[in-house]
């Protein structure tokens, strides 16, 4: 019977590579029972069962160092407690990839719509009310103060809040619809907040969109289509013997995660009206 396996044997009968078996004698994880005159490592058979303990602390996700740990103290006890604490990483990666999980699938269902979407089609509708964070006011898209407000602004936004999925959003004064081009008003930034997380934020910082019934239609950010968006969002309220009622909400749909080029940027802008007296 033989009584010594070569690293390639002993890594061919743990189902692993050479390299890694090598790996784990560098830095003393597990080591050949002994060295060679040619310097090979050669391993006893009986030591597949102490790797067969690593490859099992492995597998369950346990970093190299805590493995190493684990080897020197072995009993029921310390076996048990390490894998509750395990266990609870694992828990806690669950979770993350849980809300990753969602911000996909929010994504998706976002980018999506845009397959669909129509720059002719006015809509008009009931919509919930939506709780945001909000940034103070930007006057101007370009200049290094508009930079420094989206900075602090986004900074101070947690990143599953910001990556949700959910468009983001702009709020512009309700009094600028009526301007020549109302999208080069002031405005501030929105993220939008589930009701759960709103605790996470200062009072100040979130608005809320109201209930209630809204003009929307989709816009390209490139001024022929906004200048006809603007015309087009006038002639049906007041075909439609509707009025603004409040401020005006823009969503940003296709961002750059879809198109290297800014006009192509597209937006759901959402009016509040209410019918006129």
């Amino acid at each position: 019977m033989k009584k010594y396996l070569s690293v390639s044997e002993m890594a061919k009968y743990a189902g692993i590579s050479r390299r890694t078996l090598i790996y784990y004698d560098q830095i003393d994880l597990f080591k050949p029972i002994k060295i060679g005159v040619n310097g090979y490592r050669y391993y006893g058979i009986d030591q597949y069962f102490e790797l067969d303990v690593i490859l099992l602390l492995k597998n369950i996700g346990m970093p190299l160092e805590e493995i190493h740990t684990f080897l020197n103290n072995r009993n029921v006890d310390y076996a048990v407690q390490e894998f509750y604490r395990q266990r609870s990483k694992v828990d806690k990666q669950i979770v993350i990839l849980k809300d990753i999980r969602t911000s996909l699938d929010s994504y998706i269902k976002r980018y999506e719509t845009l397959k669909n979407f129509d720059l002719e089609s006015i809509t008009y509708s009931y919509r919930e009310a939506e709780s945001f964070v909000i940034s103070d006011v930007i006057d101007s898209i370009d200049g290094m103060d508009s930079v420094e407000i989206y900075g602090r602004f986004y900074s101070s936004v947690d990143s599953k809040d910001l990556f949700s999925g959910y468009p983001i959003g702009f709020l512009v004064d309700g009094a600028a619809f009526y301007e020549e081009n109302f999208h080069a008003a002031p405005y501030r930034a929105l993220v939008k907040i589930s009701d759960e997380r709103l605790p996470l934020y200062k009072s100040q910082k979130i608005v809320t969109r109201p209930a209630g019934y809204y003009v929307s239609g989709f816009m390209k950010d490139e001024i022929h289509h906004i200048n006809i968006f603007n015309n087009h969002f006038r002639n049906y309220l007041k075909k439609n013997n509707l009025v603004l009622d409040g401020d005006i909400w823009e969503l940003l749909w296709q961002d750059e995660a879809t198109s290297e080029h800014p006009e192509d940027q597209i937006f759901e802008v959402l009016i509040p009206v209410k019918e006129m007296a």
